[in-house]
């Protein structure tokens, strides 16, 4: 039978617990530090995005009002123009 001594089994142990420790650690401040910067980030854009969104409110109103205003125009025009021909009409 084959008879080991403990340190030869215990030092490549150890090596292999401490590596995947060390890995394990190295990883984590990693995944750390890469999460901080995707939330600062993602703080840049939610910031763009509520500006993007009010340009889109703010020319959506716009829009409304300026197509409610041809609207009255075009009501106004028609009224001048009913009343011109009444008087053209009245006057011949």
């Amino acid at each position: 039978m084959i008879e080991l001594e403990i340190s030869t089994l215990v030092v490549p142990i150890a090596s292999a617990v401490m590596s995947a420790v060390l890995a394990a650690c190295g990883t984590y401040v990693a995944i750390s530090n890469r999460l901080s910067v995707l939330e600062t980030k993602m703080d840049g854009l939610s910031t763009k995005v509520e500006k993007h969104n009010s340009v889109v409110e703010r020319t959506y109103k716009l829009e409304t009002d300026a197509a409610t205003a041809w609207k009255r125009h075009d009501e106004l025009a028609e009224r001048v123009e009913r009343l011109e021909d009444m008087k053209i009409g009245g006057t011949q």
